[in-house]
Formats: C-alpha cells, sequence, structure tokens
C-alpha cells in the first residue's frame, strides 16, 4: 500500500528537520498549510492535523482518509464520524510527558520569582526597590495534580525534588504507587498552594475551575494549565486574578487559539502566558514524529496502529 502522509504545519522547514526519511519509503509525505491540505483531502491517507477541526463534514470529504494522528487529545476530532468513514484516529503516548512538566515548573518559578517583572526592570536601567518582594518558596508547600497520568506523575516528581507534599485527584486512579495521596478535587482545591491541570477535555472537564473554584483556592495559590484551555473559564480566571482571589496563573492553553490580541489575559501582572509550547522540547518532538512514523508502517502492513481509540470501530 502506497500512502499519502500529510501533517499540517506552518513551519514546513523546521517539521521537516524531524521527518525526513523516517516514514515508510514508499509513502509519500506531505508538508502542507491548513489551506494547502484543504485542497488535496481527498487523497490523503494519514493525516497530522494539529490544532484544525476535523468533523464530520471534512471526514465525509476525506475519502480515502485511514488515519488521523493526534497529540495527547483527540477533542478536535469528530470520533463519531471517524467511525463511519472507517478511520482510525490515534493519540501519542507519553513522549511529552517531562516536556510539559517542565514546562509547569518553569512557569510556576517564573511566576512565584517575578522574573519577568524583575528582568524589565533591570533591562530598563533600574534595580529593585526593597527586599519585600512576597516570593513563597516551593519547599513546604503543597502541590495538587488534577489528573494523574503520564504528565502528572512528572510533574509530581519535580515537585518532590523541592521537598513539597504531592495530593492528586484523578477519577480513573486507585492508587498511584509513589506515595501521593489521592483526594477529592473540592479538598484539593482548598489544601494546595500551586496547582497544575493535565486532564483530557471531556463534557466533565469543560469549565472545571471556574468562579467557584477560584473563590475555594488559597488567595496564595497559584494554577498552572497545560492541557486543554476549556477546562478553565478565562472570564472567571481574569476576574479571580484581579480581585486577587489567587495569587496567580500559568497559561499554555486557551479557549480559542491563537489568544485573541485584546484578551484581557494580556493586560494582567500576576499571571505568565505561553502560546501552547509545552510539548515542544526538540526530545519530545522528536519522540512524537517517530511514533506517527511507527503507526504509518503499520497501517501500510495492514495492522492496527497503536493507541487507536476507536480500533474496535474500524473494520
Amino acid at each position: 500500500m502506497t500512502m499519502k502522509v500529510c501533517l499540517v504545519t506552518n513551519a514546513k522547514e523546521d517539521t521537516a528537520a524531524y521527518t525526513d526519511g523516517i516514514f515508510p519509503a514508499d509513502s509519500e509525505v506531505l508538508l502542507l498549510t491548513a489551506e494547502e491540505m484543504e485542497a488535496q483531502i481527498e487523497e490523503i491517507n494519514f493525516l497530522v492535523p494539529g490544532h484544525i477541526d476535523v468533523n464530520a463534514e471534512f471526514l465525509n470529504r476525506a475519502k480515502n482518509l485511514r488515519l488521523v494522528h493526534c497529540g495527547t487529545g483527540y477533542n478536535n476530532v469528530d470520533l463519531e464520524a471517524a467511525n463511519k468513514n472507517n478511520c482510525y484516529v490515534c493519540v501519542t503516548p507519553n513522549v511529552a510527558a517531562t516536556s510539559v512538566a517542565e514546562l509547569v515548573w518553569s512557569s510556576l518559578s517564573s511566576l512565584k520569582n517575578h522574573i519577568a517583572e524583575f528582568d524589565a526592570i533591570l533591562k530598563d536601567g533600574g534595580w529593585k526597590s526593597t527586599d519585600f518582594i512576597g516570593i513563597p518558596e516551593f519547599k513546604g508547600k503543597t502541590f495538587g495534580v488534577v489528573g494523574y497520568g503520564n504528565i502528572g506523575r512528572e510533574a509530581a516528581r519535580i515537585a518532590r525534588g523541592y521537598g513539597m507534599t504531592v495530593i492528586a485527584h484523578d477519577p480513573y486512579c486507585k492508587e498511584t504507587n509513589d506515595g501521593t495521596a489521592l483526594v477529592s478535587l473540592d479538598e484539593l482545591i482548598k489544601s494546595a498552594d500551586f496547582i497544575t491541570l493535565h486532564v483530557l477535555l471531556t463534557p466533565e472537564t469543560t469549565g472545571l475551575f471556574g468562579a467557584e473554584q477560584f473563590e475555594a483556592m488559597k488567595d496564595t495559590a497559584m494554577l498552572v494549565n497545560a492541557c486543554r484551555g476549556p477546562v478553565v473559564d478565562e472570564a472567571a480566571l481574569v476576574e479571580a486574578l484581579k480581585a486577587k482571589k489567587i495569587a496567580g496563573a500559568c497559561l499554555d492553553v486557551f479557549e480559542k487559539e491563537p489568544l485573541d490580541p485584546k484578551s484581557p489575559l494580556r493586560d494582567l501582572n500576576n499571571i505568565v502566558l505561553t502560546p501552547h509550547i509545552a510539548f515542544c522540547s526538540n526530545e519530545a518532538l522528536k519522540g512524537r514524529y517517530q511514533f506517527f512514523a511507527d503507526n504509518a508502517a503499520k497501517l501500510v502492513a495492514g495492522e492496527v496502529p497503536n493507541m487507536a481509540v476507536n480500533a474496535d470501530q474500524v473494520s
């Protein structure tokens, strides 16, 4: 089976550096923008869509599409429509856990230590005006992990290195096997000094953190979201940050991406914003593309690809 592989990207040269030579030899590998891909969708067999919406209308036009390959989540894919079209939908396993967890801690460190603020002051020729700048240490604090999968566990491992107490909430995890206490979401919200979110986007997790949760958090607590934007109610977060109901937040993902240039999040000084880059370490990208290529080889060989969430629905 000769297969046409398409990776949707606006950074073709950079993507080529990670993908050259790793896909099956008899595959045609296309690096296309979303617009370019749309013009060829009927011919594509294997698609890495990025963050574009793979809806029913799209899938009905993709007559030869056999596999849509996503990152850690597949909320941008209409799974029912994929099933009807006998198209596998795959997710990528534990290749970015370290990359995401490291960004969580980089962002938190920057936020709590006011790195951006003091960097700007010094580059403008200034100096600090006082030693009393309200910086807490991580040591001895409580780190709350919502969603205790691969990424959550890696973030917890780093927290323990700081000498923190780690608690977690995950209704699908019955035993952590690393000493981390599993608690209710309410208890975690009330107890944690720092909270990180690592859940899939589902109807149950949409708006998981909103006004009620921010009200229940400590006013010294900080929140990180590096999973999916809609897990956090951005309007409620803006109000909580303005009112100092929580001390700060770090966001790598947003309800709508790219982030609106006029978003009120951009005007806050107690937030760290990054443009959905948590998975972008060199090592994570290399592992991610290699996994895509390995699944392409399986498809060529007529085998079921790894990590297919609808394997039992595709004939």
